[in-house]
């Protein structure tokens, strides 16, 4: 290995070091209100995990039929655009706690509603509930995260609750998963059981955060008329951005939601080797969310987010080529935690992009063009595998339009400046030579 190789891993590692350093002085010196927000983001970590990954195998050992759950999942997910539409403009006029509350309890009412009996229009509701209550609270949380930090350092506070969310996710998802066969293998308990064990111990987890935001305070919303004022410099940014989120939800839903049907028929993986892959890369993500943020100081934000994005279409390209599973869970993490390490970093940038005032209409709006596509081009991946996982064609379908995206997002966005005390703490970071 050349010595500029050598240069270049131990300058990687130096810059992981400080920034896990410096993520963990920021979360030393933050106050009462960020750290209930970081303690509440655990434990809606764990409701997140258990609704992503385990609810579709509670549904399989209750019985449901896959057309009920297409169904309940499909009203999910239109409840989800819908309230995306006027949460994050409620929570603008209204108050980001506000909404942020609302949105935590009807998870939890959910979640409460899921230890039912098998019913097709009492799970529908309750799945239409945490549906609901995710999409009102993850812009107000964020929103409401950019009201207690400087501009400069949102990004570490940004990073510290993505890696506290991230782990609530992984262990859930982890124990979720296990737990159940666990219990039917070693003591008799039947699957069934198993989930609804689960569930009980989630809808209480749902609960805590509330307690937790409970506490927080935020200023009060002046009173005025309830209407979004976007100047065209911001709608500008708003427009591009929805167009390139578009295009990645779009290429998502090409293969992601595919891959435990691509690892276990497609690959021949069993069900705790898909579970093995899904909580490695997990865990790995939860890591890197820890020491991103440094990075933007050393290249910007734009770049970092555009350089992890497109790297990550190579390793997701080279999955199905993979002929050891071992092979495939690499890739597949790095994948994901390329494509997914940079979101601290992107939040922090899209709210010093968006003015104060209309922060959370910003992200909804954003997300529900990324959930439209997700929602059109997955229908349209039904017919692409058509029932077989091994094929290649959509991972490049789907890259491209990654590659696509992200080259929208920094031809744009390069030109859009980040505030001034990132731009010097960039400086600082690259060192006297810039280099």
């Amino acid at each position: 290995m050349s010595n500029r190789s050598l240069w270049g891993l131990s300058g990687l590692t130096r810059a992981g070091q400080d920034g896990a350093r410096a993520t963990a002085r920021f979360y030393s010196r933050t106050g009462k209100d960020e750290r209930r927000l970081v303690k509440a983001s655990f434990y809606a970590g764990v409701t997140g995990g258990i609704l992503w990954y385990v609810l579709i195998y509670y549904w399989g050992a209750l019985g449901f039929e896959s057309e009920e759950i297409g169904y309940m999942g499909g009203i999910g997910s239109a409840v989800a655009v819908i309230a995306y539409l006027v949460g994050g403009y409620m929570a603008d006029r209204l108050g980001r706690k506000r909404l942020l509350l609302i949105g935590l309890v009807s998870t939890a009412a959910g979640l409460t509603l899921l230890l039912s009996e098998r019913d097709l229009v009492i799970f529908t509701v309750a799945y239409s509930l945490t549906s609901l209550g995710g999409s009102f609270a993850w812009p107000s949380l964020v929103a409401l995260m950019a009201t207690k930090t400087v501009q400069s350092e949102m990004k570490f506070f940004y990073g510290i609750q993505g890696f506290v969310n991230q782990i609530g996710l992984t262990i859930a998802t982890f124990l979720g998963i296990f737990g159940p066969p666990f219990l039917d293998d070693g003591y008799g308990v039947d699957l069934t059981t198993g989930f609804r064990y689960v569930f009980i111990a989630t809808a209480v987890c749902a609960f805590v955060p509330i307690l937790y935001v409970m506490k927080v305070a935020e200023p009060r919303v002046p009173s005025e008329s309830l209407t979004v004022r976007m100047d065209r410099r911001t709608a500008r940014h708003l427009i591009v951005y929805c167009a390139q989120n578009a295009m990645i939800g779009a290429g998502a839903a090409l293969v992601i939601p595919w891959f435990p049907l691509i690892f276990k028929d497609g690959m021949g993986a069993s069900d705790t080797w898909v579970a093995m892959i899904i909580t490695l890369s997990n865990a790995v993500i939860a890591v890197g969310w820890f020491i991103v943020p440094k990075f933007a100081e050393i290249r910007g934000s734009v770049a970092l987010i555009a350089v992890c994005q497109v790297a990550s279409v190579a390793f997701m390209l080279a999955i199905p080529y993979s002929p050891l599973l071992i092979g495939v869970a690499f890739l597949y993490t790095m994948r994901s935690f390329l494509m997914l390490v940079p979101q601290p970093v992107l939040n922090a940038y899209l709210m010093s992009i968006a003015s104060e005032r209309i922060r959370a209409s910003f992200l909804a709006i954003s997300q529900v063009s990324w959930q439209l596509a997700f929602a059109s081009s997955y229908a349209i991946a039904g017919q692409l595998w058509n029932s077989d996982y091994s094929k290649v064609l959509p991972f490049y379908i789907g890259g491209a339009l990654y590659v696509l995206a992200t080259l929208v997002f920094y031809l744009y966005f390069r030109k859009v400046g980040e505030s001034d005390r990132d731009v010097q703490a960039r400086a600082v970071a690259r060192g006297p030579s810039g280099s």
